[in-house]
């Protein structure tokens, strides 16, 4: 008896740690431009200038992502946007927003100077769309 409550407290547990719900929304946008990436646990939509893919992340897909996020030291980014340079089109808008198990973690900044981190978990996620195409 012990031993079954064992294995489904040990399995529940496992479970948990892969399903932790994720929520990510990305925009960056200035004229001419337009990149919008969501992450809804498994459900990843990649939009770009319009032109929208929507994407069934496998369990393998979700942990690499889960895996990334888990690497980033949020307390340590920054949001970095000038107003200047948005004032001038020199810099294009980054929005991101995750959530995880609970936490938002909200950051502003130019999208072509993101936060390596940052960056690193975008392109892995831009690399699913292009997988697709």
């Amino acid at each position: 008896m012990t031993l079954i409550l064992l294995l489904v407290s040990s399995t529940s547990c496992q479970s948990q740690d892969k399903n932790d719900p994720i929520s990510l929304n990305y925009i960056a946008q200035t004229r001419g431009f337009q990149l919008a990436i969501q992450l809804e646990n498994n459900l990843l939509e990649v939009s770009k200038n319009n032109v929208t893919h929507q994407i069934e992340l496998t369990n393998n897909q979700l942990s690499e992502i889960i895996d990334i996020v888990k690497k980033i030291d949020f307390d340590a980014i920054e949001s970095n946007i000038s107003i200047d340079d948005l004032a001038v089109d020199k810099a294009i808008k980054g929005e991101f927003e995750l959530t995880l198990n609970g936490k938002i973690y909200s950051f502003e900044f130019d999208h072509n100077n993101a936060p390596e981190s940052i960056q690193e978990l975008l392109n892995k996620l831009q690399s699913f769309d292009l997988s697709e195409e």
